[in-house]
């Protein structure tokens, strides 16, 4: 067989799968669109011309090499758009890797898109009827490995700029340049060095959630109506003053990850004051989310996979963008304004079916950072990609011999 790989994420994952499936005897070609792609991908076919050009290279690719299939990380980036068009007018199949649907100690590798791209089910009776796998025994204990995802992160930004005349034209697909992004966590963690950072203030009452998203996010940008998480957060508040009953609070969480570029906290304290509502509404700039979750009585979020976690933990959830579960029986199917006082907890036999689903079709254990994380996935990846064409093909050999045996 035959596969494209494109752009993959910040670490040596794509490069580990890709080797991988050579030693399956597979031919694999791999792209590189930046400096920082030759980091995890020093074997790779280079694309220097503009954006404009790429359909035409990748045409030309596809009709030299017949790729069975095409491999990415991310199917939102516009080089992937590009791509991912002319996989499905050649017929070619697309697997799209993201972070794990159900976290910690899952990958995403789903077929056709992934999130609003998603070709999973959002009806209760399809999902109960595929979500009947058992739960398979966890095979190694998931951690966070912060420090070397930084590494591998300022590694592939480094090289990414420091190549830049041998990729001239160039453009990095997220929203915020990553150099931005650190200037504003070095800022904060100075800050620290000078000032305790602020101890978390919880209500003493009922409070919903909002987890707050990372503000170049895709699943903001394209899976959801809002333009940022302020204008996200500008509805949600609106809501909660207009229709929250007076004993219920809000607690607004910002992302961990927040680079810290905007003032969060201020935002959320101006606007609920001029709402009225200063005195029920808190901001919580750090600590363990957890805790919080346990406590709260409902999520809103525009798709976090937050939302997820909550309704696994039997919480009321509302979402206000596009997400793989926003599904009748899981989520709040009416208006936000109702939510506050109608928030009902999901059907406990549907989220576990919708769960088996996942783990059955579209995830596969380890992560992308750590290298016992990594040999998993990739040993999962690779036998998940190759069992559906062994799969397609036992199918084709059925369906032929019982024409013949007609």
């Amino acid at each position: 067989m035959s596969f494209l790989v494109l752009q993959g994420n910040a670490t040596p994952f794509f490069s580990e799968l890709a080797a991988a499936l050579k030693a399956a005897g597979h031919h694999v070609r791999r792209i590189a669109f930046n400096g920082g792609d030759v980091v995890f991908s020093s074997d790779a076919t280079w694309f220097r011309g503009r954006e404009e050009a790429l359909p035409a290279f990748i045409e030309d690719i596809v009709a030299r090499e017949r790729p069975d299939a095409m491999i990415l990380f991310g199917d939102c980036r516009p080089i992937h758009r590009m791509a991912t068009e002319i996989a499905r007018e050649r017929g070619i199949a697309i697997w799209v890797f993201e972070e794990g649907y159900l976290r910690p100690g899952w990958i995403t590798l789903e077929p056709h898109g992934v999130n609003g791209f998603s070709a999973l089910p959002r009806d209760a009776a399809a999902i109960r009827a595929r979500g009947t796998a058992p739960w398979p025994a966890p095979r190694y204990k998931p951690h966070a490995d912060f420090l070397r995802r930084s590494v591998y992160d300022v590694s592939y930004h480094a090289l990414r700029v420091a190549l830049t005349p041998l990729f001239p034209h160039a453009r990095f697909h997220a929203a915020i340049d990553p150099f931005v992004e650190y200037a504003g966590w070095l800022r904060d963690w100075a800050g620290r060095l000078v000032r305790k950072p602020p101890q978390a203030v919880l209500p003493d009452g009922p409070f919903m959630l909002v987890p707050m998203q990372m503000e170049g996010d895709y699943q903001l940008r394209v899976h959801s109506p809002f333009h940022g998480m302020g204008q996200a957060l500008e509805q949600i508040l609106g809501s909660f003053a207009a229709h929250a009953p007076d004993t219920l609070s809000l607690v607004v969480r910002r992302h961990p990850l927040d680079p810290r570029l905007t003032d969060w906290e201020g935002l959320v304290r101006d606007r609920a004051q001029a709402l009225g509502v200063a005195d029920r509404v808190y901001f919580m700039s750090e600590g363990p989310l957890e805790p919080v979750l346990d406590s709260c009585i409902g999520v809103v979020t525009v798709n976090s996979t937050v939302g997820l976690l909550a309704l696994r933990r039997n919480k009321p959830v509302k979402i206000l963008g596009e997400a793989i579960y926003d599904v009748e029986g899981l989520t709040f199917s009416g208006p936000l304004g109702r939510y506050w006082r109608e928030a009902c907890a999901p059907d406990a036999e549907l989220l576990d079916a919708f769960c088996r689903m996942l783990i059955q079709e579209v995830l596969v254990e380890g992560d992308f950072f750590t290298p016992e994380g990594r040999a998993l996935a990739v040993e999962g990846s690779v036998r998940r990609i190759l069992s559906a064409y062994s799969d397609r093909a036992c199918n084709s050999r059925t369906r032929t011999a019982a024409v013949v045996s007609i």
